[in-house]
Parts: C-alpha cells; structure tokens; sequence
C-alpha cells in the first residue's frame, strides 16, 4: 500500500479519508498489514481525527477488528501499537465512540 501511504503523506483530510477507504476495502487480503497501514497513515495531530466522517468511518472498522480479529489487537504486538494509535487519536480528538472503545478496550486488559 506505498501508494496509498504516499498519497496520505500530503496530509489533507480528504485525502487520507481516500486512502484510508482504500486501505480499509483491501484490509480482508491481510488484516495485519491494512490496520498497519491505516495507523500508518493517520496523523496523532490534526483535523482529520476531529472531522466526525473519519470517526463515523474507523470505529467501526476497531469495533469489527476487536470482534473478529482479537488475536490482531490484543496479543500481536504490531497490531496492538496499531489499533492503539488510531484509538488514542480519534479519542484525544473527543469521538465519544472512540472514548467508549478506549474504555472498553482497557478493561481488556484489567
């Protein structure tokens, strides 16, 4: 997906929604390298995270990935960094979906 990431790089909202749409149709090829590459491509600042279609897109995504692909999101240790990043992002932004999953994901671990 270097293309993809190459076209994130530009650091546009809509472009990244774009690419992480992209990424997300592809993502039952290789669920590992598609949640990689979607954490990849979101920035940890900016105004992708606050624009609520980027929220309204991804947490679903989380929701499926913790539901079908725990062993991606709870034990490999990639993953994990992966779907953290995009929780901790869309979280800090104020995606009460993402709040919620946030703490629903950390009594995972309790």
């Amino acid at each position: 997906m270097p293309v993809l990431a190459t076209c994130a790089e530009i650091q546009d909202p809509q472009t990244i929604h774009h690419a992480v749409e992209t990424m997300h149709f592809l993502a039952p090829l290789d669920e590992a390298r598609a949640l990689q590459a979607i954490a990849a491509v979101v920035p940890s600042n900016g105004p992708y995270a606050s624009d609520s279609l980027a929220g309204d897109f991804l947490m679903p995504y989380l929701q499926r990935l913790l539901a079908e692909q725990r062993h991606l999101v709870l034990v490999d240790l990639v993953g994990v960094a992966a779907f953290r990043h995009l929780l901790d992002v869309f979280a800090a932004a104020g995606n009460g979906t993402a709040l919620a999953l946030a703490y629903s994901f950390a009594d995972v671990f309790r």
